[in-house]
């Protein structure tokens, strides 16, 4: 889940990787997945990989 400020909330990885690759690789994403539309689906293929995710809207 991303919240709007670009903070991630929940993540799972399915492979193992280093601290500092995995905060690449997630502000990589985040930035994919916040220039994207709000309509657009919430599945993304990214490098070789299949991304899903779900936009967290804070009150």
């Amino acid at each position: 889940m991303i919240l709007r400020q670009g903070k991630l909330r929940l993540q799972k990885w399915y492979v193992p990787l280093c601290d500092k690759e995995k905060k690449k690789i997630t502000r990589e994403l985040v930035q994919t997945v916040l220039a994207r539309k709000p309509k657009m689906c919430s599945f993304l293929e990214w490098r070789d990989l299949k991304i899903v995710y779900k936009r967290s809207v804070e009150w």
